[in-house]
């Protein structure tokens, strides 16, 4: 790693919209290895709950332009899409839900599975964007999407832990145009200890540490999408990508430095009681 924790700077995974004008179960081993979304490789049709969540209009088409792209994001009931809550905050209020589109059954997030609308944004209560707590937002969508969706993980991340990140962000931070299609990376959850830092970026209550290894993790574009784990013959969500440890982007590339998600488990009360609500 070309730096610790202690890096001074900031590079966070924020989402990058290019469109121009745009606002209990045990882990098995990751099944089907993947290269280090950062030094990733292409991901099939192997993970048909990922969502993209892209804006609608301004020259974009009801569908979404190839460059509208704003977060990952992953579909956890017929109804219902998880993401990142800063995904969809701008000045710290939910940003119109009719702005934003939801992709979610093709590995190409500019065509395929199923385009939906979105109908209401619920952002979780304890979010704090000046401490990336609870990181986490839900997407009511205007019809149900036919795909099936990711089950939740209910057991803690322990460090030692293989996850899988999937989504659509830069292969790397040089890298200046979305791939169009999902990527995948293989890593694992890390000690709490390795993502302190005494920055905002640190972990919180709830989130865990992964991604420790130099040149692997996620790049902006890749916020809101899901951690998965692989438990009991099936992958299970774990959590949704937040942030990296604070780095300076100027000197570290993405995936130099571990990365901050929170955890499903720690959340699944929340979860449930807004997916419950309807």
């Amino acid at each position: 790693m070309t730096d610790g924790p202690g890096t001074t700077g900031r590079r966070r995974l924020l989402p990058r919209a290019v469109l121009a004008g745009a606002l209990a179960l045990g882990a098995a081993a990751v099944p089907g290895g993947a290269g280090a979304v950062v030094g990733g490789e292409r991901a099939g049709g192997e993970h048909p709950f990922v969502a993209s969540v892209f804006l609608r209009g301004d020259g974009a088409g009801a569908g979404g332009g190839a460059d509208s792209h704003r977060c990952g994001g992953s579909l956890i009931a017929a109804r219902w899409v998880l993401t990142a809550a800063h995904c969809v905050l701008s000045g710290g209020e939910a940003i119109d839900a009719a702005v934003l589109g939801v992709r979610v059954g093709s590995p190409d997030r500019t065509r395929g599975g199923t385009e939906a609308g979105v109908r209401r944004i619920v952002v979780h209560p304890g979010h704090s964007p000046a401490t990336r707590h609870a990181d986490l937002a839900l997407l009511r969508l205007d019809r149900a999407a036919g795909q099936e969706p990711v089950a939740l993980s209910a057991a803690p991340p322990a460090p030692g832990d293989a996850v899988r990140l999937v989504g659509w962000g830069y292969p790397s931070g040089r890298d200046r145009e979305l791939p169009a299609g999902l990527r995948r990376v293989d890593t694992t959850v890390t000690a709490d200890a390795d993502c302190v830092a005494g920055t905002e970026d640190d972990l919180t209550e709830g989130d865990f540490c992964h991604s420790p290894e130099p040149g692997t993790g996620s790049c902006n574009g890749d916020s809101g999408s899901p951690v998965l784990r692989f438990e009991e013959g099936r992958w299970r969500q774990l959590g949704v990508v937040s942030r990296d440890l604070n780095a300076d982007p100027e000197r570290v590339d993405c995936g130099a430095l571990p990365g901050v998600s929170p955890g499903v488990p720690h959340h699944a009360g929340w979860i449930a009681d807004v997916i419950g609500a309807g």
